[in-house]
C-alpha cells in the first residue's frame, strides 16, 4: 500500500485530519509526522522522524512546517528539497512554500506578473521607511516571514508610527510596509487547488479590531467571488507554483491580492461553505504516485 506523509505540527489540526481521511478513501495509507523531530543521517542518506524513515514515503503533503528559528527553518526546507530530489513528490513544493512564506519575494512576484497588490516598500533604512509612511499616510507593517497575522500592525504617519518603524528595524533589521487599503473591515480568503477555485470566505475583523485572520478572532462567512477575483486567485497561485493555496484579497477601489499562503487551513472554508478541500488535494497527490 502506498504511504502518503502529511507534515503537520498540531496532531489535532483539522486540515491534517481531513487530508488523512481523503488519503484513506483513495486506498492509501496516511502518515502524520512533524519536522520538529527530524534527524538527517547524511552518511546513509536516511531522514528519520520519531524512528520512522520518511525517505521511504511515496509522497508528502505539507500542511505546515511548524515554527522554527532561522537555522531550523532552513533545515526543514532543505529536507523537503532532498525528498524532492529523491523523486518523492512534495506538495506544495519547497520552492512554492518558500515563495509564499517570504512576503518580499511573493509581493515582487505579484507585481512582476501584473497582479494588483497594494503599494509596498521593503527597506532596512529608517529614512526609507519614514518616507514610505509619509507617502502612504496610513500603512500596514508585517514581518517578512510571518503567519496567522502575528506581528501585523497598522501605523499612521505620526510620532507613534515612526517609533514603531524604528523599533521594527532595530529588532528585525528590515521592515515590510504596505499602503493601507480602505475597506469594509474584511478581506477574502480564496482556496485554490490544481488551478480550480473550490471556495471562498469573507474574514471579518472582530469588534474593535482590524486584523481579519481567523486565528486572530476574525469571523468567517460565505463569499461569492466576482470573475475578476476568481481570475486573480488562480493567477496568483499559478505564478507562486502552488498546487493548493489560500489567496488573500482585499476589496478597495478594486480588488488587490494581499498574500498567498502555501500551507493554508481548510477549516474556515469547510465551516462557511461546507466545502472540503482535502479530497481534491489528495486526488492530485495520489495521482502522482
Amino acid at each position: 500500500m502506498k504511504k502518503i506523509g502529511i507534515a503537520v505540527t498540531d496532531p489535532h489540526d483539522w486540515t491534517a485530519a481531513a487530508l488523512c481521511n481523503a488519503v484513506r478513501k483513495r486506498g492509501m495509507e496516511p502518515f502524520n509526522f512533524s519536522f520538529g523531530s527530524a534527524t538527517s543521517d547524511i552518511s546513509s542518506g536516511r531522514i528519520m522522524v520519531d524512528g520512522a524513515e520518511i525517505t521511504s514515503l511515496d509522497a508528502v503533503i505539507v500542511r505546515d512546517l511548524g515554527p522554527a528559528a532561522r537555522n531550523g527553518a532552513v533545515f526543514r526546507f532543505d529536507i523537503l528539497t532532498q525528498l524532492e530530489e529523491m523523486g518523492i513528490p512534495v506538495v506544495n513544493s519547497p520552492q512554492a512554500i518558500a515563495c509564499c512564506a517570504n512576503k518580499y519575494v511573493s509581493s515582487a512576484l505579484l507585481a512582476k506578473n501584473s497582479i494588483p497588490t497594494p503599494k509596498t516598500i521593503v527597506t532596512d533604512s529608517l529614512d526609507g521607511a519614514v518616507d514610505a509612511l509619509s507617502g502612504f499616510g496610513r500603512a500596514v507593517v508585517k514581518p517578512v516571514f510571518g503567519y496567522k497575522g502575528i506581528g501585523v500592525e497598522c501605523v499612521r504617519n505620526d510620532e507613534g508610527g515612526m517609533r514603531k518603524l524604528r523599533d521594527i528595524i532595530e529588532k528585525d533589521g528590515v521592515v515590510y510596509i504596505q499602503e493601507f487599503i480602505p475597506n469594509q473591515g474584511r478581506d477574502i480568503r480564496v482556496f485554490v487547488v490544481d488551478n480550480r477555485v473550490l471556495g471562498a470566505i469573507y474574514r471579518a475583523a472582530p469588534d474593535g479590531g482590524w486584523i481579519n485572520n481567523l486565528s486572530q478572532g476574525g469571523r468567517p462567512g460565505f463569499c461569492s467571488l466576482t470573475e475578476e477575483q476568481e481570475a486573480l486567485s488562480l493567477k496568483a497561485a499559478k505564478v507562486a507554483g502552488a498546487v493548493f493555496a489560500g489567496v488573500d484579497i482585499i476589496e478597495g477601489d478594486r480588488s488587490y491580492v494581499l498574500e498567498i499562503n502555501g500551507t493554508p487551513s481548510g477549516k474556515g472554508i469547510f465551516e462557511s461553505c461546507r466545502v472540503d478541500v482535502a479530497p481534491a488535494i489528495a486526488e492530485y497527490v495520489c495521482g502522482m504516485v
